[in-house]
């Protein structure tokens, strides 16, 4: 695969497990954290908390699947 199509790829993955980590983080109650009524931290908090997890679940993909790679070539 070109380093171009790897680059779209990661960067379509980076949107769809940010996508999926919000909607899991959106089931958690983190208003519970805060002080009553501070609805505009928790917002900030469930887009960053999305963010860092979507991120890090994205770089994993991609990690296996090019050590995936790299170890067919190596038995070829």
């Amino acid at each position: 695969m070109e380093f171009s199509q790897l680059a779209v790829m990661h960067i379509i993955l980076h949107f769809l497990c940010i996508g999926l980590a919000f909607w899991v983080l959106k089931g958690v109650r983190l208003e519970i954290i805060f002080i009553k009524g501070e609805i505009g931290r928790v917002r900030i908090l469930l887009i960053l908390l999305s963010i860092l997890l979507g991120t890090a679940l994205s770089n994993f993909i991609m990690d296996i699947f090019r050590y995936t790679q790299e170890a067919s070539l190596l038995f070829s």
